[in-house]
């Protein structure tokens, strides 16, 4: 929600700027709310009474530029250092970690990211990129077989824009 905000502040800017005031009060108090999320023990953002910890919280809340640069670091440093068990298992995600390391300057781990996880599809045998693929389940899908997974799937092809976008 926050990421999503702060780009209707950017699109408010230039096509409705009176809803850019509110939209930017909004973006500041949800910022300010996702601090309140943040554990300091364990590095992690910490959501509900589970005290629920995943990477895809962490990798958003990094996109959606909550704290400042140093300690958007701190929290993709310690996901690589010492990944939540709520991880990642699907291209989409995978994607958004890649921007976020790139987002942090971490390039040469995204690259090494994007060389282990797409090129484990490869030596899979894939000649298209997955919906769906966890190099540590061969056989995952939320479907219930693996049959229904799509095996030619449009976000699974963004190291492909990573390469054009950041000459990766």
């Amino acid at each position: 929600m926050i990421y999503c905000i702060d780009k209707a502040v950017r699109l408010a800017e230039v096509c409705a700027p009176e809803q850019g005031v509110f939209l930017h009060e909004q973006l500041a108090r949800v910022k300010c709310a996702a601090h309140q999320l943040w554990d300091e023990a364990s590095g992690f953002y910490i959501s509900g009474s589970a005290r629920q910890i995943s990477a895809a919280s962490q990798i958003w809340l990094v996109l959606a530029d909550v704290g400042d640069a140093a300690h958007q670091l701190n929290v993709m440093t310690n996901l690589l250092q010492s990944p939540p068990s709520i991880g990642m298992n699907t291209p989409y995600l995978r994607h958004h970690f890649i921007a976020a390391l790139l987002k942090c300057g971490l390039r040469e781990r995204a690259v090494a990211e994007i060389k282990a996880y797409w090129g484990a599809m490869v030596d899979d045998g894939a000649d298209t990129f997955w919906e769906l693929f966890d190099p540590q389940r061969p056989d995952f899908s939320p479907y219930g077989s693996k049959l229904i997974n799509s095996y030619c799937h449009a976000w699974s092809c963004t190291p492909a824009w990573f390469i054009r976008q950041f000459g990766l």
